[in-house]
């Protein structure tokens, strides 16, 4: 491997072990009481803006080393799963999500009376799922997961393989931490939360353990996720400099 992806080995790793040692439990807790809670989000943001601008230019400047070469079923895939991920994205990022801003006060009380050796206080009925989270209860994660793994595929190149597949690692091991850091608080509120939803998307729903029509998720935001999906496919000439596909390069 040529020393010039140096870079981009580099950027990556910050961007990622970055973003999971500050997502870290005990880091967070001592950040956030040094800085409080509204410093530490500044400063997790800025961390995270200032590693993926480091990444995106170390990748632009890395040399092209040829792996798999670039496949036709592979952009062919991304076009037909590309909907799929902006979906995902528009809805879940458009959702209010019941479970973070249930949780984040109920466990905040129940850590206090953990501590006091109480057992945990009652739980709210009303946090469960709802439209896009019964499909995944992480649509942002799963969304920029499946376009890194849809972008490595179509790339085949070594650049491409440490920028996207970063993303991709950061993104599945985010659902992870997620998943485990909830279901060690106190109190059963997420295992509940969790039974009505899934982590992999639609498993619930084959499952039958969770039901779902599009409505419930807003034709509104399922609209707007085409829509994001049109603009990624038609402007990713302009913005990218390579067409999607080769009869969008007109």
């Amino acid at each position: 491997m040529s020393a010039s992806f140096t870079p981009l080995i580099a950027a990556t790793l910050a961007f990622v072990i970055g973003h999971l040692v500050l997502s870290a439990a005990p880091v967070r807790a001592a950040l956030t009481g040094a800085l409080g809670r509204m410093g530490f989000l500044a400063g997790y943001s800025l961390y995270a803006i200032a590693t993926f601008v480091w990444m995106n230019k170390a990748f632009t400047r890395a040399p092209f080393e040829d792996l798999w070469g670039d496949p036709a079923w592979a952009r062919w895939l991304a076009v037909a799963v590309m909907p799929l991920a902006s979906t995902l994205l528009a809805a879940g990022v458009t959702t209010a999500n019941p479970a973070a801003l249930g949780f984040e006060k109920l466990m905040a009380a129940n850590r206090i009376r953990a501590a006091l050796g109480q057992p945990p206080g009652p739980q709210p009925p009303g946090i469960q799922p709802v439209g896009i989270q019964k499909v995944t209860r992480h649509p942002v994660l799963w969304a920029i997961a499946l376009w890194a793994a849809l972008h490595l595929a179509a790339n085949g190149d070594l650049a491409a393989l440490i920028f996207f597949g970063g993303i991709l690692v950061l993104s599945l091991a985010g659902m992870v931490h997620m998943e485990a850091r909830k279901r060690a608080e106190p109190g059963d509120a997420w295992t509940r939360f969790a039974e009505r939803s899934s982590l992999i998307p639609f498993a619930g729903i084959v499952q039958g353990r969770v039901r779902l029509s599009p409505g419930e998720i807003g034709w509104g935001r399922i609209a707007a996720g085409l829509i994001l999906y049109l603009v990624f496919l038609f402007g990713h000439r302009v913005v990218i400099g390579v067409p999607p596909l080769p009869w969008l390069a007109g």
